[in-house]
């Protein structure tokens, strides 16, 4: 299989890459990840990483991105960072990871922002990146919104957009759908061209035409194989097998003889009523408009295909009850008969050390089950690590072979093989085969073509559905015409104008002009309700403390009329700046202090990114709690499953800060001394009347005060 043809010259873009003698030890591991590794890329040579979950890919990638944190680990003959924006380009195996913005458009402009590019090339950057990458969502929606393949895509886009010399690719295809695969792949190798191409991925058949190297890594990144793809397939096909790169050919053909007759369709009607169904199901704001029709029976393995997108998630989420159709009836067994694993198997941990996660739940209490399930996926010598520590291809050995430690009667999987190897995915594949002979009802939603050849039920959806959606238009509210500087200068002029109340009159009279604007920045009751309720729960505790320890007798008439003035003054303090920055856009914010008011653009920049993620939090927090009730550890309402939820919250977003901020810096944040800003902040005429506004809410205050002591 020959490589594809190389340019004779190389483009002054490229950029050699090398590892000399590289050791890495994460602060997390008693072994190093990474053990004497040299590796030398010429410059424009296109490279194909593969090997064994957790032999050091990802490592090795972030390594030549000069993205090794000294702070995170030990290491030696480590590659310096990069000195400017475009020199390199990594993008990280988890999507939601990579991305840093509130809207499409803003994700891929990011990388030309921090290399200081003017606002007409930033523009043309992002356009071309999200083509390139086959990003066809309306530009305005939020990328941590959409599904995880189109989260891929628009990652991608990121790394392609500041046209790196050196191009650091994870697994890039591996939540795509066989066709949008195909298309990136070919986006990439056109992004490529000319530079220097090293990416990563367990799949390595559809790219071995198009790469002039193949690097086959073992344990400790040491290389196993390292040539010409051609040859190192004919030569060291071994070697492939035994590292789990390749699967013996005889096996693959006999899964797929027996399997092709049926193509995902059972020969023959199952009897019996299924263990869990779906009947007219639709979840319109999720993207599934059309009526869907599911049953999931006993025994029988039962494949959701369907392109990124299309409503595979929501559809299981749905059948688990995380979320409510808006038509249709939905039948499930009772919560101890179930056992699911979510796309992120890291939101699925609760314990600390793998052995200890496969025994967490009340129904897995069998322990040579478990010992049986740690052998088969290749984990016992992981027993004692601690889950969130692992690789990504072993976070979701360990989450599979959780849930069948339950023995459950309903096995849902949302894409249990991405990130595996040959050998652990067809490992994985024959303990699904095995759970479903046992009678289990096992429902997964997958890309693979082996697992879906093996299945005994097909369900496709149809189209893109979530790509169809027209965009949810933002509910526009007065407050939207001024800028951000402006809402933020009411805010303060409004606290200020706070101290001059004295009385309990003279605060209520402070407050009426608050409640006759607040209607202007709110953007919905529900939204304005979570903004002002802790303000309103401070208020009436202050109030309450006033009258109880106040200067007049404790809850007397005069003291609780202390109180209502204290009540009324931190109402009036907080209460405007609340609601006139909840109505701001974290982009909008960013873009008014940095681009207007010039503060220093890097905090500026990264206290955007927080807010952005901040608003992904719920999410998170909702997918972690279900998933503690669905395991049996307690319910909504149990202080101690909420204290852990709470816990694995924290912990997840402080795992996740650490991989944002390597995704930022692998897009030039690091080195981003001058940055630029891809909007402009502008004023008009209504920041005049918000001007006069502010003034009005400093000085009513010390109004109001004038006129009740006359």
């Amino acid at each position: 299989m020959p490589a594809s043809p190389r340019p004779e010259t190389i483009s002054a873009q490229s950029s050699p890459a090398a590892l000399d003698g590289l050791t890495w030890r994460p602060l997390t591991r008693r072994e190093p990840t990474i053990a004497g590794l040299d590796l030398v890329i010429p410059a424009g040579q296109r490279v194909l990483l593969a090997g064994a979950s957790g032999s050091g890919k990802s490592t090795v990638l972030r390594a030549l991105a000069g993205l090794l944190d000294e702070e995170t680990g030990e290491g030696s003959e480590l590659v310096p960072p990069p000195r400017r924006p475009g020199e390199r380009g990594l993008l990280l195996q988890n999507p939601t990871h990579a991305l840093v913005a509130a809207t499409i458009t803003r994700d891929a402009a990011f990388g030309p922002e921090n290399a200081a590019l003017d606002r007409p090339e930033i523009h043309h950057r992002a356009e071309d990146a999200l083509a390139s990458a086959r990003v066809d969502l309306d530009p305005s929606r939020a990328p941590l919104d959409v599904s995880g393949g189109q989260q891929q895509r628009i990652a991608l886009a990121g790394s392609l957009a500041l046209g790196p010399d050196l191009l650091l690719l994870d697994e890039p295809t591996s939540m795509l759908d066989p066709a949008t695969a195909q298309e990136v792949r070919t986006a990439i190798l056109e992004a490529a061209e000319g530079r220097t191409l090293v990416l990563a991925e367990h799949r390595i058949e559809p790219w071995l035409p198009h790469v002039d190297r193949l690097v086959v890594l073992g344990d400790q990144a040491r290389i196993l194989a390292d040539g010409d793809p051609e040859e190192v397939l004919r030569e060291r096909r071994e070697v492939l097998v035994e590292a789990g790169v390749l699967v013996e050919t005889e096996a693959l053909e006999d899964v797929a003889t027996s399997a092709a007759p049926q193509h995902g369709a059972p020969a023959e009607a199952p009897d019996g009523a299924p263990v869990a169904s779906l009947h007219g199901v639709t979840v319109p704001q999720h993207g599934l408009r059309t009526p869907v029709d599911l049953a999931v029976h006993a025994g029988r393995l039962t494949v959701l295909t369907g392109p990124s997108g299309a409503g595979k998630t929501t559809l299981l989420r749905t059948l688990l009850g995380a979320g409510a159709p808006e038509s249709g009836t939905v039948a499930r067994p009772p919560r101890e008969k179930i056992a699911s694993v979510p796309q992120d198997p890291e939101h699925s941990f609760v314990a600390t050390a793998v052995r200890g996660e496969l025994l967490a739940s009340p129904w897995a209490n069998d322990e040579k089950l478990a010992d049986e399930l740690l052998e088969r996926a290749d984990l016992a010598h992981l027993a004692r690590a601690h889950p969130s520590r692992l690789s990504g291809g072993e976070q979701r050995r360990v989450a599979i072979a959780a849930a069948l430690a339950q023995q459950p009667s309903l096995l849902v999987l949302d894409e249990p093989t991405v990130g595996l190897d040959a050998r652990r995915r067809r490992a994985v594949l024959d303990l699904l085969d095995e759970a479903s002979r046992r009678g289990c009802a096992v429902l997964v939603a997958t890309h693979d073509a082996e697992l879906i050849a093996r299945a005994d039920d097909h369900l496709e959806l149809p189209g893109s559905a979530q790509d169809e959606l027209p965009p949810v238009p933002r509910r526009r509210i007065p407050a939207d015409a001024l800028n951000p500087l402006t809402l933020s200068l009411i805010g303060i002029l409004a606290a200020i104008g706070s101290f001059a109340v004295h009385s309990w009159q003279g605060g209520l009279l402070s407050l009426v002009p608050i409640v006759l604007l607040a209607p202007l920045a709110v953007r919905s009751v529900r939204g304005a309700a979570l903004r002002l309720t802790p303000i309103l729960l401070s208020a009436a505790g202050l109030a309450w403390t006033t009258a109880l320890l106040g200067d007049a007798p404790a809850l007397s008439g005069p003291a609780w009329l202390l109180g209502l003035r204290e009540a009324a003054r931190i109402t009036v303090f907080v209460a405007p700046g609340v609601l006139a920055l909840g109505s701001v856009e974290a982009t909008a914010l960013g873009d008014a202090l940095g681009g207007r008011l010039r503060l220093p653009a890097r905090p500026v920049a990264a206290a955007v990114v927080a807010l952005v993620r901040a608003g992904h939090l719920g999410r998170q927090w909702e997918i972690i709690l279900r998933t503690r009730i669905q395991r049996g550890l307690g319910s909504a309402a149990s202080p101690r499953l909420l204290a852990s939820a709470t816990l694995a919250l924290l912990v997840v977003t402080l795992r996740g800060a650490e991989q944002q901020a390597l995704a930022m810096d692998a897009r030039g944040f690091a080195t981003a001394t001058h940055r630029t800003w891809a909007e402009p902040s502008r004023f008009g005429r209504a920041d005049v009347l918000g001007l006069l506004l502010a003034i009005g809410l400093l000085a009513w205050p010390l109004l109001a005060e004038l006129l009740v002591t006359r």
